[in-house]
């Protein structure tokens, strides 16, 4: 039996890597060769890294990191977590493994809009994170794909970057606060219900062809149809949830015994640095599971 099982190769789970790893707990990093941050081109707000970093160059960082202190990485994919004794079996597509703990870090699957051409044009000029990218637009016209209060919000946002926006709800039906679409309305944002046939554009979007033919020009598409990720797993042992996203408390935990959960699929901002600080709590409030008492990573010596 092993004592931790990290589902998820990301920041998030990297991160509580280290800790568990270098806590003397055998830590297993199941990790598929996936990821969000695999796909991200550039990033210039992560700690440490002034000049910048693709997400590979982050992911590979965070595997040294954990591995050095003995953590191992599993590339298979789990599909199935249950209670089993004291600890818990992790069943992947090739083998069972026998844990006592368990950190849920399988970030969030973003949606993809239907909408011809969109993932051609994923990182010249079509976004899944305002936060992320929305720097690199300002001034420019851009709009927000989706038809919930998700983008109503990321809409306000690149507001802070340029005043050219508009939503795309792409012919879905608007689910928006009231609240929200007034708002939108008084900052100038306007709202198209017409569905988008496809993103026009040489090597990066030049604009979004409406299903009239009308071309609407715009230089950045941010996606905010909401994220989905880790649900199933989280089913599997009755991990409350609120919609895509689990519901945990301010220590990461889950609410079932010894799991714990970080990063996107906890919700809140998608940053790495975000995850990187919810899988050190995560792996440390379940190395105090395990000792019964106050995790200590070093002791302050007194003068």
């Amino acid at each position: 039996m092993a004592d931790v099982a990290i589902i998820g190769g990301g920041p998030a789970g990297l991160a509580a890597g280290v800790y568990t790893a270098r806590a003397d707990q055998e830590t297993l990093v199941f990790d598929k060769g996936d990821g969000t941050t695999r796909d991200v081109d550039w990033m210039e707000n992560v700690y440490g890294f002034p000049e910048g970093a693709s997400g590979p160059e982050l992911v590979e960082a965070g595997q040294e990191h954990a591995t050095k202190f003995g953590a191992e990485i599993v590339a298979e994919e789990v599909v199935r977590v249950a209670e089993e004794g004291d600890g818990y079996v992790v069943e992947t597509e090739a083998g069972e493994y026998e844990v006592r703990g368990i950190v849920l870090a399988t970030g969030a699957s973003y949606e993809s809009p239907a909408i011809k051409d969109v993932d051609e044009y994923e990182g010249g000029g079509v976004s899944y994170c305002v936060e992320c990218d929305a720097f690199f637009y300002q001034d420019s016209p851009v709009a927000v794909v989706g038809a919930g209060n998700y983008a109503a919000k990321e809409a306000e946002m690149l507001l802070d970057y340029t005043d050219d926006v508009r939503v795309l709800t792409n012919g879905n039906d608007l689910e928006m606060d009231d609240a929200l679409i007034e708002r939108l309305a008084e900052q100038g944002i306007e709202i198209i219900e017409e569905p988008a046939k496809r993103i026009v554009g040489d090597d990066v979007v030049e604009g979004v062809e409406l299903k009239s033919g009308d071309v609407i020009e715009v230089e950045g598409v941010f996606v905010a149809l909401g994220a989905a990720g880790g649900t199933d797993i989280a089913d599997m042992l009755g991990i409350p949830r609120d919609g895509d996203y689990l519901d945990v408390d301010s220590e990461q935990y889950t609410g079932v015994d010894r799991v714990y959960a970080a990063g996107d699929i906890t919700g809140g901002q998608r940053q790495v640095n975000v995850s990187v600080g919810e899988g050190t709590t995560a792996a440390i409030n379940l190395l105090e599971d395990f000792r019964g008492g106050e995790y200590v990573d070093y002791k302050k010596i007194e003068a």
